[in-house]
């Protein structure tokens, strides 16, 4: 139940045949946004000083919206 609580963001794909790694997704968000972010490995990064962990994959409840997920740890 607490992760209701917590800041977490989707970054769609428009198109899941090219979509980009995660880490251009979330750098390109990280830029167009003005925040700053670095990567702890393959799922988990720092943006703005908070620590968020990395979902690859579909959307709840969508028909194919492949993207990626950053929920704040």
């Amino acid at each position: 139940m607490l992760h209701m609580f917590k800041k977490s963001f989707w970054l769609s794909c428009e198109d899941s045949t090219v979509c980009p790694t995660a880490e251009q997704a979330i750098a390109k968000y990280c830029a167009e946004s003005g925040e700053t972010c670095s990567f702890n490995g393959d799922d988990e990064v720092v943006i703005g000083g908070k620590t968020y962990e990395i979902y690859r994959g579909y959307e709840n409840g969508s028909r194919g919206n492949y993207g990626i997920r950053c929920r704040e740890k």
